[in-house]
């Protein structure tokens, strides 16, 4: 929908989707089916449904038709002459036809004045609870937008909607972007109570940093939030980078944090890799810019300790030093991307492989307890 950066998006429990612009509303009703068959014929459920939550609204507040646009989006068809079928928007129409507002009126009201649908009663009931100039002006605020692509072919209208957004090829990384972005959005608006409007702006800027995130250049950092399970942290306890820590007396939440880099920076990296976003030799150089940092300030750190009967406290503070320094300021790029998870979260996935480490005997100590 193409809309100004003043309109806003509530999303509610029951019924409507609603664009609010001003005093100006648009309330949608969405109704899908997913393989076509339903109909909105002048008897259709749906369409009826539909019609008693708004002629509900319209007894509540008359002046609902005069400052809103309802609009029923769904996924069934129209039949030619049909009430819905005079309902579309003015621009629906080939030459020589158009929409017709007072006939559906017409039609609409001798369906319901007139059929024995027991279920449909209530809206039937609703509808004609309005007076006649009610009803007029009810239904020349409706607009049925018909024959809307199925659910199964959303992910195609999406990535092609976004093709302005996305560099060539990358409109699925796009829409799944967007589409990580929007559903916590959308569940957070139906937690809260009144729901929370979701303001346009915010979903333009997040095409903005989607389409600043995607450049060439750029490598998108999907799990620099991402939260292991349970599961994942007391999995992690037999690792040897976690040893590497407990060796130095590292514990508490200060591990947990370790435990989360890793989870993040292997999980980023596979991702990157199956992606094929990196080179084969990217990760290779980065992590040997990451052990070509850490050796001057080991070997430093061996040098303070060369005592072979040096006691082990004094060992392990050394340890926790050199660490600090990864835990605080090593941050080195991968291409154009520069994040600490990704550095601490790389940097165990070396001492997993023993390639670094944090005591001055960490092969000797690590190797001997596997």
């Amino acid at each position: 929908m193409n809309t100004g950066v003043e309109v806003e998006v509530s999303i509610e429990r029951l019924d409507d989707v609603s664009f609010q612009k001003g005093t100006a509303l648009e309330l949608l009703q969405t109704k899908h089916h997913i393989d076509r068959v339903a109909n909105l014929s002048d008897a259709s459920e749906d369409l009826w449904k539909t019609l008693r939550v708004w002629s509900v609204a319209a007894k509540d507040d008359p002046s609902l038709p005069s400052r809103a646009r309802l609009a029923l989006i769904t996924t069934g068809s129209a039949p030619v002459g049909a009430a819905a079928s005079l309902l579309r928007p003015p621009g629906a129409y080939a030459p020589g036809a158009k929409r017709d507002p007072k006939s559906a009126n017409e039609r609409l009201t001798e369906v319901a004045q007139t059929s024995k649908n027991k279920a449909l009663a209530p809206a039937f009931a609703a509808f004609l609870a309005l007076s006649e100039p009610m009803r007029s002006a009810l239904l020349s605020a409706v607009e049925v937008l018909d024959n809307q692509p199925l659910i199964t072919d959303l992910d195609g209208e999406l990535e092609h909607a976004l093709r302005l957004v996305a560099p060539p090829r990358k409109a699925a990384v796009a829409r799944a972007m967007l589409e990580g972005w929007w559903w916590p959005m959308v569940c957070g608006a139906l937690v809260t109570s009144p729901p929370t409007p979701i303001a346009i702006g915010l979903v333009e800027a997040k095409l903005d940093d989607i389409r600043e995130m995607l450049r060439r250049d750029s490598l998108v950092a999907d799990f620099e939030h991402a939260e292991p399970d349970e599961l994942d942290y007391a999995g992690y306890d037999g690792f040897r980078f976690v040893q590497q820590l407990q060796v130095i007396g590292l514990g508490g939440n200060r591990l947990r944090f370790a435990k989360r880099d890793f989870y993040r920076a292997f999980a980023q990296r596979s991702k990157w890799t199956r992606d094929h976003v990196v080179l084969d030799d990217e990760v290779a150089k980065f992590e040997q810019r990451l052990v070509e940092e850490w050796q001057p300030r080991f070997e430093a750190m061996c040098d303070d300790h060369a005592d072979s009967a040096e006691d082990q406290a004094a060992l392990k503070q050394g340890g926790q030093i050199l660490y600090q320094w990864v835990e605080n300021e090593a941050r080195f790029p991968f291409r154009s991307l520069t994040a600490r998870f990704l550095n601490v979260g790389s940097y165990h996935i070396l001492a997993n492989d023993l390639r670094i480490g944090w005591h001055r005997d960490y092969v000797t100590i690590c190797e001997g307890e596997t």
